[in-house]
């Protein structure tokens, strides 16, 4: 009985597709409507936010493209 698994073929890997070893840029910070002294601390709780959740958002996906790159260089050894 003859195995697949016996012959001296090597299982060639597949690398990621190169469109998705790049993040898109940051988006640019919205243009906020004027302030008033009093909404002046809610605007800068809400920007705040969103520099937190553009950031969070930028280094979760630079994370996964670090990867995936990492995967294509061994892909290509």
């Amino acid at each position: 009985m003859a195995l697949t698994g016996c012959g001296n073929e090597r299982v060639r890997l597949v690398p990621f597709p190169a469109e998705l070893t790049t993040c898109a840029d940051e988006p640019q910070a919205p243009d906020l409507p004027a302030q008033s002294p009093e909404t002046q601390r809610a605007r800068d709780a809400m920007t705040l936010d969103y520099i937190l959740a553009l950031r969070s958002a930028w280094g979760d996906c630079f994370a996964k493209v670090a990867g995936v790159k990492a995967w294509n260089a061994g892909v290509g050894k």
